[in-house]
């Protein structure tokens, strides 16, 4: 059986993708990926680093300033699923 590899997109490591959590950017909503569209990856060991806010508004396009609305984002991503 085949094992994907995918990279994080904040350390750039390759990860099994069983091992990391997919995520997506859709209607100006950060949320956990649905199963259509673009996605990206993060390890678990990047989802609470400061940097991983500021990756993410580069892969989605943002301006910095979306930086706080991000960190909110995926800290409610990581409590609530």
């Amino acid at each position: 059986m085949s094992n994907p590899i995918r990279m994080c997109i904040v350390c750039r490591n390759r990860f099994p993708q069983a091992q990391l959590i997919r995520l997506q950017y859709k209607d100006s909503v950060l949320k956990c990926h649905q199963g259509a569209g673009r996605s990206f990856y993060l390890c678990s060991s990047c989802k609470e680093t400061p940097k991983a806010s500021d990756s993410i508004a580069k892969i989605c396009k943002l301006d910095k300033k979306h930086k706080e609305n991000i960190k909110f984002a995926l800290k409610e991503i990581f409590l609530y699923g």
